[in-house]
């Protein structure tokens, strides 16, 4: 009966609004001449065919905007009519465009909002679940009625979600909170450092030698145990990498038969702003709740970096809580050990005491650890029919300073070279040498064309003293077994251009040294040039270590202001930093008189090298083989030509002679090239004098 009623007053409603809507019609084409009846006519059928429409459904955008168009279709041209019935027309106009935006505007959806990587639902957006809840707490609730809605009907729309957790509902809104209002802040995430946690694989007999370092580590980690009164802890691995400090650390915790927990930057590391900080805090975390522990922090000056003006903001957050969970972490019985490199790049508040207390340097592997790594690199990769004991202790002799990495990686250098054919059996000293400097893969700044010591002009005296130094130099080893020693330094003296810096360089090739070079100059414009070449020395003995023009750093101290360099420079030949074995210095000079006497004592720069002008035979031997050497059978020498080098050379060093001779082959191939010609005139060594000599 309901039905049926509504049905019938819908008819009628229609009827009505048809009926409205044609009178109107009717009516507006002489609107324009029509009286005040006409006009009233107009506007009351307007009226009434806007309600009809608009009043059954008062929210729903769609009618609203039919019937606001039915009031434009009339109410338009009625007000500029200018007639009685116009303002009425204008008003209503207004009172619908205004209910019009208002209507629009409360149906807006409040948007979401993004913060970082959070992301804010206003509870104004319904969510309805695509799948009912699972709670097991929560009793269904009974069934609400459906009331049919039309689809634009819902001034909220409904958000479909995707089924992955059940919806909670949230509470209603009370009449005091803003309409579009933030959800509930999820809570920090939970950053789970479990995994990092293991048994300590090594102990302190997995480390042969080191007994002074081992001692004080675990002397260490025992008083951090047991304090009471006053608690310590951090203890502060630094040293040159490839050392072992990783080792060492988990050593120390199989020692302790402790759990060992390890971290590097890259296991805190994040893209997101504040997520590294809060990380760290999770792994102090985790090692509290593990207990008695070692944590270790590798490369913990990524961690701690010094909070200097240039310093990033979330450096120097992250410095912060390092320092202070590292407090913090005292007294817990967890024993935390830091690995650097570089610990001058440390925050200056991270290496104090209180912090750090114990500060422990990782030096590089004793006698006894390098033969254990020499003797286990060769017996994995070859097996144990390839150690030889004595050439072992004399390798790990030689190469004290040398990194556990690298003495470790020296298996593999000799199975390659084994493979190439370089040996076939036991492992000798000089296979080891060869595949040392095969592994270093450098040898220094020898350049490709060197001369031999015997195409060098200079004094049979000194010739003969480089050769046998050559000799001696390849034989290190054994000269040191039969009780000699090589020389520590040795000075070429001379006037400028006899071949001192070629002979370093020959010396270096006939050895089969490394050679590394650095003027005098060089050193006073930058004093840790020094430094850093006598590392790369060490790094890849055995090495020369060459000074030319070494007169104004090596001049007497009396009378030049670079007396501190020169002094850094005796103490380290003299081994003030540990004396290294095969690194051998050399300088050059041309004034001799002017070294200070302190640098040509023994153990200094105690051998003197004299280099001197060749004289005419030797001179004129020199031109001939330089002639042959350049020329080849490609040119014709005029005999007048040969005779006027020979006069012109004579008297001057190897250098103007090199020069003069470049020069007139230079000047006889541009005239090859302009006239054909393939002879070398008397005209060219005079324009080749000319212009080095300026005569």
């Amino acid at each position: 009966m309901k039905q049926r009623y509504s049905r019938s007053l819908q008819r009628i409603r229609l009827l009505a609004v048809l009926a409205s809507l044609t009178a109107v019609l009717t009516q507006l084409p002489g609107l324009a001449h029509a009286g005040a009846l006409r006009n009233g006519t107009v506007l009351g059928a307007t009226v009434v065919a806007a309600a009809l429409i608009w009043l059954p459904n008062p929210r729903v955008r769609g009618w609203t905007w039919v019937a606001f168009l039915v009031l434009c279709l009339s109410l338009v041209p009625l007000g500029y009519e200018r007639s009685l019935f116009s303002i009425p027309a204008v008003l209503v106009l207004t009172v619908a465009g205004i209910r019009l935006w208002h209507l629009h505007r409360t149906a807006i959806v409040p948007s979401m909002e993004i913060v970082g990587a959070q992301v804010w639902i206003p509870l104004a957006i319904k969510i309805s679940p695509s799948v009912p809840s699972a709670t097991p707490a929560a009793a269904p609730a009974p069934a609400a009625p459906a009331v049919p809605v039309a689809p634009s009907a819902s001034v909220v729309p409904r958000v479909p979600v995707a089924p992955v957790a059940p919806a909670v509902p949230a509470p209603p809104p009370t009449a005091s909170a803003p309409r579009a209002q933030r959800a509930v802040q999820p809570a920090a995430p939970e950053y789970d450092f479990s995994d990092n946690v293991r048994e300590a694989r090594y102990t302190f007999a997995d480390v042969v030698g080191m007994t002074e370092t081992k001692k004080r580590l675990f002397g260490a980690a025992q008083d951090i145990i047991e304090a009471q009164v006053r608690p310590r802890n951090g203890i502060l691995l630094f040293g040159e990498p490839g050392n072992g400090k990783t080792l060492f650390a988990e050593a120390l915790a199989g020692q302790l038969g402790v759990p060992f927990l390890a971290i590097a930057y890259g296991d805190t590391a994040s893209k997101w702003v504040n997520e590294t900080p809060q990380k760290v805090k999770a792994v102090f975390a985790a090692a509290r709740k593990v207990g008695t522990c070692v944590l270790f922090v590798d490369e913990i000056d990524s961690f701690i970096k010094a909070r200097d003006g240039g310093a990033h903001a979330m450096d120097r957050d992250l410095t912060n809580v390092m320092l202070t969970e590292i407090v913090a972490l005292r007294g817990s019985r967890v024993i935390l050990v830091a690995a650097t490199n570089a610990l001058d790049a440390l925050d200056g508040a991270g290496k104090r005491d209180g912090r750090f207390d114990f500060k422990i340097e990782i030096p590089a592997p004793d006698l006894t650890a390098r033969v254990a790594l020499l003797d286990r690199a060769i017996g994995d990769e070859l097996g144990a029919d390839f150690i030889d004991r004595s050439a072992i202790q004399a390798l790990a002799g030689r190469w004290e300073g040398f990194s556990a990495a690298r003495l470790s990686a020296l298996g593999g250098q000799l199975r390659e070279l084994r493979r190439d054919g370089g040996f076939r059996g036991p492992v000798t000293f000089d296979i080891g040498m060869q595949a040392m400097r095969l592994l270093q893969g450098r040898r220094g700044q020898l350049p490709e064309h060197v001369k031999a010591i015997g195409d060098i002009i200079m004094p049979e005296a000194s010739r003969d003293l480089l050769r046998d130094l050559a000799f001696k130099m390849e034989q290190a080893e054994r000269l040191e077994q039969l009780g000699a020693s090589l020389p520590r330094g040795l000075i070429f003296t001379g006037p400028p251009g006899t071949g001192k810096t070629q002979a370093a360089m020959a010396l270096a090739k006939a050895s089969g040294w490394a050679f590394l070079q650095l003027t005098g100059a060089q050193i006073i414009a930058e004093p840790r040039s020094w430094d850093k070449l006598y590392r790369e020395a060490c790094d890849i003995r055995p090495a020369i270590v060459f000074i030319d023009e070494a007169d104004g750093i090596l001049q007497d101290r009396r009378h030049t202001n670079y007396g501190m360099l020169t002094e850094r420079i005796l103490t380290t030949m003299d081994g003030a930093g540990g004396r290294m074995r095969d690194v051998m210095f050399i300088a050059a000079t041309n004034f001799y008189d002017r070294i200070d006497t302190a640098a040509l004592r023994g153990g200094r720069f105690e051998e003197k090298v004299t280099f001197a002008v060749p004289g005419p035979k030797a001179m004129a031997g020199y031109v001939r083989g330089a002639l042959r050497k350049k020329l080849g059978n490609r040119w014709r020498v005029q005999s007048e030509a040969v005779d006027l080098l020979h006069r012109r050379v004579t008297g001057r060093s190897i250098a103007d002679a090199d020069a003069i001779l470049d020069k007139t082959l230079g000047v006889a191939v541009l005239r090859r090239i302009r006239d054909r010609t393939t002879d070398i005139r008397v005209a060219d060594v005079e324009a080749a004098v000319r212009a080095v000599l300026g005569e």
